[in-house]
This record gives C-alpha cells, sequence and structure tokens, in this order.
C-alpha cells in the first residue's frame, strides 16, 4: 500500500483536512493508518478512487458510496461498509443492521428501531441509512410478512420517520423545481420509496412539488402556470398509461415547452418505445441522476409538448 499524509491527501482531493476527517468519521472512508506517532497516513488507492468518484458524483455521500465500491473491486475484495455488512446483507459474526431494524419493527419495537437508524448515522450520511438501512429493511418485512401487522407497523414507523428527517431538511436554494406524480399504492414500499426521494432532493437544495396521480389535468395546469417544472417524475406501477399520459401532456404544455420526463418506480419500463428515461430504484442514486438533468448535464429525451 503507498501511503501519504492528510495534507496531500486533501490537496489530491481539493478538500480542506478537516472535511477528510469528517467524511471518515460520518462514512467510515477513506480509513487512514495510524503512524507510531498517531499521524494518519492515507491509501492513496482510496484517495484516487475518491478523487475519480467526486468528479461523478453531485455530493459526498454519492462520491463516497462509488469510491469505497470501486476500490473494493479494485483489490479484488467484497465491499464491506462500516459495519462489517456485505452487499448481500450477510454480515461478519453477528446481525446485520438490515436484520437488527426488521427484527426490531416484527416486535413492535419502536425504540430499538431507531436506535438502529440512529446509530447508522452516526457512520452513514442520513441519504445512505435510508437506501442501504431502511428500505432494505422495509422490503424485507413485506417480502417475509406481506400483508400483515408486522408489516403495516414497521411502514407506519419508517413513514414517520422520512416524515420527521423532511421537516428538518434545509430550505431549497436552487431555482429548478421537480414535479412528482405520486400514483403509489398508500402502505406499499414504493411510496416510501417516493417519500425518500423527495427528502433526498430536499437536502440537495431542491423542492419537489409532489401531486396524485388522480389529480385532474385542468388542475395541474393551473398550478404549474405559476411554476416552471425543470423535470417531471413519474411513479406508480399500477396508474394507467392513458392517466398519466394525460398529466404529462397537461404538464408539457403549462411549462411552455420540452420538459424532460423520467420514471420513478412507475409503470415506464421501455425508454426505446415510450421516450421517458427510467431512474435507478435507489432513491440516492436517483437523485444523482436528477440534479444531473437540473444541471443540464447529459439531459435525457425531452418530450415536446402537444400542440
Amino acid at each position: 500500500m503507498t501511503a501519504i499524509r492528510t495534507t496531500a491527501a486533501s490537496e489530491l482531493l481539493g478538500v480542506s483536512a478537516s472535511t477528510l476527517r469528517g467524511w471518515e468519521r460520518r462514512y467510515g472512508f477513506p480509513t487512514p493508518q495510524r503512524t507510531g506517532g498517531g499521524h494518519r497516513q492515507y491509501d492513496l488507492g482510496e484517495i484516487e478512487a475518491l478523487r475519480e468518484a467526486m468528479d461523478r458524483a453531485p455530493d459526498a455521500a454519492t462520491a463516497v458510496a462509488l469510491a469505497r465500491r470501486d476500490h473494493a473491486h479494485a483489490d479484488g475484495r467484497d465491499p464491506v461498509d462500516p459495519f462489517g455488512e456485505r452487499p448481500d446483507g450477510g454480515r461478519r459474526g453477528s446481525a446485520s443492521p438490515v436484520d437488527r431494524l426488521r427484527r426490531a419493527l416484527r416486535r413492535y419495537d419502536e425504540g430499538e428501531a431507531d436506535r438502529v437508524v440512529e446509530e447508522s448515522l452516526h457512520l452513514r450520511s442520513l441519504e445512505r441509512s435510508v437506501d442501504e438501512l431502511l428500505l432494505p429493511a422495509l422490503d424485507g418485512l413485506d417480502r417475509d410478512h406481506p400483508g400483515s401487522v408486522e408489516f403495516a407497523f414497521g411502514w407506519r414507523w419508517a413513514q414517520r420517520w422520512l416524515a420527521a428527517a423532511t421537516r428538518t431538511a434545509p430550505p431549497a436554494h436552487r431555482p429548478a423545481l421537480v414535479v412528482l406524480v405520486d400514483g403509489t399504492e398508500h402502505g406499499s414500499v414504493d411510496a416510501l420509496r417516493v417519500q425518500a426521494l423527495d427528502l433526498a432532493l430536499r437536502r440537495a437544495g431542491v423542492l419537489p412539488i409532489a401531486v396524485g396521480a388522480g389529480l385532474q389535468p385542468t388542475e395541474l395546469t393551473r398550478a404549474l402556470h405559476r411554476i416552471e417544472p425543470a423535470a417531471l417524475v413519474l411513479s406508480g406501477r399500477g396508474v394507467a398509461l392513458d392517466r398519466l399520459g394525460r398529466l404529462v401532456f397537461a404538464a408539457q404544455r403549462a411549462a411552455g415547452g420540452e420538459l424532460p420526463v423520467l420514471d420513478f418506480h412507475g409503470p415506464l419500463v421501455e425508454a426505446r418505445t415510450t421516450g421517458v428515461e427510467r431512474l435507478d430504484p435507489a432513491p440516492l442514486v436517483a437523485r444523482s441522476r436528477l440534479l444531473q438533468v437540473l444541471d443540464g448535464d447529459d439531459a435525457p429525451i425531452r418530450l415536446r409538448r402537444g400542440r
């Protein structure tokens, strides 16, 4: 391993030494060794992976996640997060955080569920905690106990947790707005994913405006005449395509021009036949792509406003 000091690592990344140490505490990456005198020595490979990831990611949390994965693959190792959890959910020596959270919700133990998430927040960003802990735990409950009281209890807990986190999100500072057409079923994991995407966008300074897929197109047109949305995101796998089509048409007319339309856990699968890009199912990755669209980088196909 080629090791470099903190000053060299921070210069390579273009960040301060305190920022680098903050990433180590919060995300568990990069992972320096200590010299006999207590000084940090960073693995050059980790720093280079992080520098490359920063060029591709819109925020530190996404960059660290990409760098950790890329560096582990380059070394021929299985990526392991700060908890020792493998991507397939396994864990060396004890239960994974996902298993612990799922068990707490099965026991109706809100206090333990809160503690598991709080532990995650000490080492992961809030967005990664949602993507890699909260949502997988609810997916597991839905898979193992579909329609059960345990799942309903867990879903309500997760919804309240996400709502509380949303209330602490900073005010929007980006001028672009995103309209989320939410056609997910109440009580479904997909509804939590849309809520998580809403939270992730807010934490990136974007104001998402969520509307139900049952909204009348004329009402959507009336509302959107007052704003200029930069993108429209469709969700809800069970929504009829003609219903979505009418809402998209109304949004296009209200926008006064071309409008990027993207699908997030919605019914549109084949981009080549619909002209709609399907976002990654993970809210954090979906947010990264949306930020690229809002910034005008590598924009998706834009559906033209109906004449």
